[in-house]
């Protein structure tokens, strides 16, 4: 028994140290985030991870651990033996991997991965082994992880193993002992709560926490079922609810005799920064700059998630992201999509996306948003166009919708997601020399995004319908970043560019705050529809009255802006409350100012929560 106690518990050790690698690997890999925070921060990051590693390795071992230190005579037979040796590899090397996906997953998310990621679970078959090859580096970190595992496990040898009487008992003290320290372990302490992310800040900053973090602890304590979401009652009634959610505005345009075709691009990864409308200066979208200016565009725009799954929701739902499994759960809920809302005043709806058919499951998505028709990587007549990754390079495909586009009856209403812009960044080879390459691999393809889409306007200006178009161009999320910011909020900055050729657009406030949700009620304002259903969440941009909001969650913590002020607000922790222009700037009543924010925070989060709980989101 004591034999099996040691090699059980350098079993144990090797995980620990293995976890701990991977934290450094983490940190290098991820260092711009990290470089100007000093060493005693990093260090203090990494001895708050060693809580969370040993709550996460006695959680996916436990029944390894109580298997091994059974007192009876056949747990040193070779059949057992192998057994025990293959459900501790099936246990750890599968979180082992998540861990090592996150080193660059993390650039795009923010955050450590969760069961969320389950919803892109079908295309991840189809392109594992284009990214492995890709991310040859993080291929070789994991099989050397596997190795190291495998050769040691393999590695022990059992003593033999004599069954007195008297042993029995040691042997039941000892399985004792082990299980109930595993327990506490798993726990994270002795604490009354279980250990939760929100103790992974460090000096409350949230970087620091990613790095406490590791990937097993997230995934196995997020959820991915709405069945397990628990309703929240900070308001008592309906009635109270809605008092904190500023009334919508009637449409400002006449809806009769002036049906406006409807055009937005959603452009993967396009941040603010990569812009110089966003970034002046160090922008890499001289076009897209020049319809912003023409148009309209504002300094303070934002997405409501992380990845190019949420943004569907937020954009034709008007659903915000404040919850990871957001997409999954509206799957079977009842939501009115702007599609659906058009469709009742004759629009024709069709969706475009050069990728493969069911990819992100977009194709389903939109239906269900009321988008009749859906153009994929099937349905494109030239697959030699293709990136051979994800789909069709997006010049081609540019060309491609507006063709599609001019044999649709008008009115209509399009929505096309480019894919060019994503990982590994690919430009066609006439390009290769040509486009600028910027400061990091994304900036080229960001480039040649802006040419395609130049190259699309100059052909949508031949036709017919062109000046009778309301195109609105935004990011679906941020890409990677060189910048370091510790407010959440500057993780969701992209670009929101609404633009007309055939006339001058209504006046508005290019400083006020803008996030996807308001996307839709704006569409609908300019083309002077009504929706039967409205979600309180988003704003027209052209209510003179709505000065804007911005609320997202990331991880489990919530962040909200409005006019003046910005909120972060962790449960479990204390809530951080800046002036929005500059962190630094002194706030008069700031435990009023703070109250409120929080109030209208919560009103989002119970609206949200208990609407899907209840399939209730329209009141």
């Amino acid at each position: 028994m004591v034999y099996r106690l040691k090699e059980l518990l350098a079993k144990l050790a090797l995980l620990l140290a293995l976890y701990t690698l991977s934290r450094g690997l983490f940190l290098a890999l991820n260092f711009h985030s990290y470089r100007e925070l000093p060493l005693s921060e990093l260090t203090e990051a990494f001895m708050v991870g060693g809580r969370f590693d040993i709550a996460a390795i006695c959680r996916i071992n436990a029944p390894f651990i109580v298997l091994s230190l059974l007192p009876f005579a056949f747990v040193v037979q070779s059949w057992f033996r192998g057994l025990l040796k293959a459900m501790f590899m099936l246990a750890n090397i599968p979180f082992l991997l998540l861990n090592i996906v996150d080193y660059e997953y993390f650039k795009f998310t923010g955050q450590r991965s969760s069961l969320s990621l389950l919803d892109m679970a079908t295309d991840i078959p189809d392109q594992i082994g284009q990214l492995s090859m890709h991310y040859w580096y993080l291929t070789v970190i994991a099989g050397l992880f596997v190795f190291a595992l495998y050769y040691l496990n393999k590695s022990w040898r059992a003593a033999p193993l004599e069954h007195p009487p008297s042993h029995w008992a040691t042997g039941w003290v000892i399985l004792f002992v082990v299980a109930s320290l595993a327990v506490i372990g798993g726990r994270g302490g002795i604490q009354r709560r279980r250990l939760t992310t929100a103790l992974a800040a460090v000096n409350d900053k949230e970087s620091l926490a990613h790095l406490a973090l590791n990937s097993t602890y997230t995934m196995i304590n997020s959820q991915h079922k709405c069945d397990g979401m628990t309703p929240l009652y900070y308001f008592a009634s309906d009635a109270e609810l809605a008092k904190q959610f500023p009334a919508q505005n009637s449409p400002v345009r006449p809806a009769i005799g002036d049906k406006k075709n409807i055009v937005i691009i959603i452009v993967e990864s396009l941040s603010a920064e990569y812009t110089g409308i966003g970034n002046p200066g160090h922008g890499y979208t001289p076009f897209l700059d020049s319809l912003a200016k023409k148009g309209i565009y504002f300094t303070n725009s934002f997405a409501d998630g992380r990845r190019s799954i949420d943004a569907p929701p937020s954009i034709l739902a008007g659903l915000p992201h404040l919850r990871d499994e957001t997409f999954f759960c509206t799957q079977n809920k009842t939501l009115q999509g702007l599609g659906s809302t058009l469709k009742t005043q004759g629009y024709n709806t069709s969706f475009f996306h050069g990728g493969r058919n069911g990819t992100m499951s977009f194709d389903t998505f939109s239906q269900r948003m009321g988008f009749d028709d859906y153009y994929g990587l099937n349905e494109y007549p030239n697959p030699q166009d293709s990136d051979g990754i994800w789909g069709i390079y997006d010049e081609p495909y540019l060309q491609y919708f507006a063709q599609q586009l001019s044999r649709h009856p008008q009115p209509f209403a399009s929505m096309l997601f480019t894919l060019s812009t994503h990982n590994p960044y690919q430009v066609p080879a006439q390009y290769q020399t040509t486009l600028p390459k910027g400061e990091q691999p994304i900036h080229r393809t960001v480039a040649y995004f802006d040419l395609a889409l130049k190259h699309f306007f100059a052909t949508a200006a031949t036709q017919p319908w062109y000046k009778d178009t309301l195109f609105v161009i935004t990011g679906d999320h941020i890409g990677p970043s060189l910048k370091t910011s510790e407010r959440m909020l500057d993780s969701y900055r992209v670009p929101i560019v609404f633009y007309y050729p055939g006339g001058e657009l209504p006046p508005v406030d290019r400083d006020r705050l803008v996030q996807h949700v308001d996307i839709g009620p704006s569409v609908l304002d300019f083309t002077g529809v009504a929706a039967d259903k409205v979600l309180p969440f988003g704003h027209s941009i052209f209510d003179p009255s709505y000065s804007g909001l911005a609320v997202g969650q990331k991880g489990g913590s919530f962040w909200l802006a409005d006019g003046r002020y910005y909120l972060e607000y962790r449960q479990g922790a204390p809530s951080k409350l800046f002036a929005r222009a500059k962190l630094d700037t002194l706030i008069a009543d700031q435990a009023k100012v703070q109250a409120s924010l929080e109030t209208k925070l919560k009103a989002q989060i119970q609206w949200f929560t208990n609407g899907l709980i209840e399939d209730r989101l329209y009141r």
